[in-house]
């Protein structure tokens, strides 16, 4: 009887036993898949103007830079308007289209790292997308992001309008700066992660200091409807550009540097820019001999 008994409690301990070892086993299971399901790194790629529309998943320009890259480097497109006019598909300005761009890649980056902490962040963009992921990693690098600094490990800017004489650079030197104006307080602790390339006949992000005109224009462009977290920064260039005007020749400098002759010069050699095709030539712009600008783009990113 009582061996019979002893039997019994040995056996409900063994079943016991191993319903807890089962229910272990699911346990750490869960934990691993969720792990698995988690990239290394997220590459967040925002497309240029009238590449792609909130609803679609096309990386333009950057496509053959996204591609192919390594299994732990998964790429998420950031959706937005992508337009510049209010008579565009869509309909938002360039500084709407961009604010877009920046709240959904700022909502992008929380929500990965929230849900896969051991995960970093990469941020792949080309004209109007380089524009918003710039601002994007400024506002990281200044400790305004979304994200911590140090769970951003790479920021590729193609053909940024924002792009400082000081922003680091990939490929030859440059003289002049980005349409929009530079952005006040650079990137702050993500600067050494930050790789700049620009054609240099590129006038969107290497238009000369001295048009004045197409620096008004490039001003107007940012502050139509922007994100108002950056409107300060907007109108630090605009007294950047006026105060230029007033160094290089006091305030009848001001009248002729924006007078009529010099908006016709700047609106020819816009058009001359415009029929080059620099802009839209990255696929043959060589940063190094043999290597263009788009696979300078993916080789980086495959070596995060």
């Amino acid at each position: 009887m009582k061996s019979t008994r002893i039997r019994r409690i040995a056996a409900a301990a063994a079943v016991i036993g191993g319903l807890a070892g089962s229910l272990v086993g699911t346990i750490g299971s869960a934990g691993t898949a969720s792990a698995a399901s988690c990239a290394r790194v997220y590459a967040l790629v925002i497309p240029g103007t009238w590449e792609t529309n909130s609803g679609a998943t096309v990386h333009g320009m950057l496509g053959p830079a996204v591609s192919n890259l390594p299994a732990d480097v998964v790429v998420r497109q950031i959706r937005y308007d992508a337009t510049a006019f209010p008579w565009d598909d869509g309909g938002a300005v360039y500084g709407k289209s961009k604010a877009t761009a920046i709240a959904n890649a700022n909502a992008q980056a929380a929500s990965l790292v929230a849900r896969c902490p051991s995960a970093s962040i990469a941020l792949v963009g080309y004209s109007q997308g380089a524009d918003a992921a710039g601002d994007v990693a400024a506002e990281i690098g200044t400790g305004h992001g979304s994200i911590a600094p140090s769970k951003l490990v790479s920021v590729d800017l193609l053909a940024d309008p924002r792009r400082a004489p000081g922003d680091p650079l990939v490929g030859p030197r440059l003289t002049g700066q980005g349409s929009g104006g530079p952005r006040q307080g650079g990137f702050g602790w993500v600067t050494s992660k930050v790789h700049s390339i620009c054609a240099p006949g590129d006038m969107y992000c290497n238009l000369r200091k001295d048009y004045y005109v197409s620096r008004v224009a490039g001003f107007l462009a940012e502050t139509s409807d922007p994100d108002p977290t950056q409107i300060p920064q907007y109108y630090a260039e605009a007294a950047a550009i006026f105060g230029q005007l007033l160094i290089s020749g006091g305030a009848p400098a001001v009248a002729g540097e924006l007078s009529d002759a010099k908006a016709r010069q700047q609106i020819n050699a816009y058009d001359d820019f415009l029929r080059s095709g620099a802009h839209v030539d990255y696929a043959h712009f060589e940063v190094s001999p043999g290597v263009t600008a788009l696979q300078w783009i993916h080789d980086n990113l495959a070596g995060l």
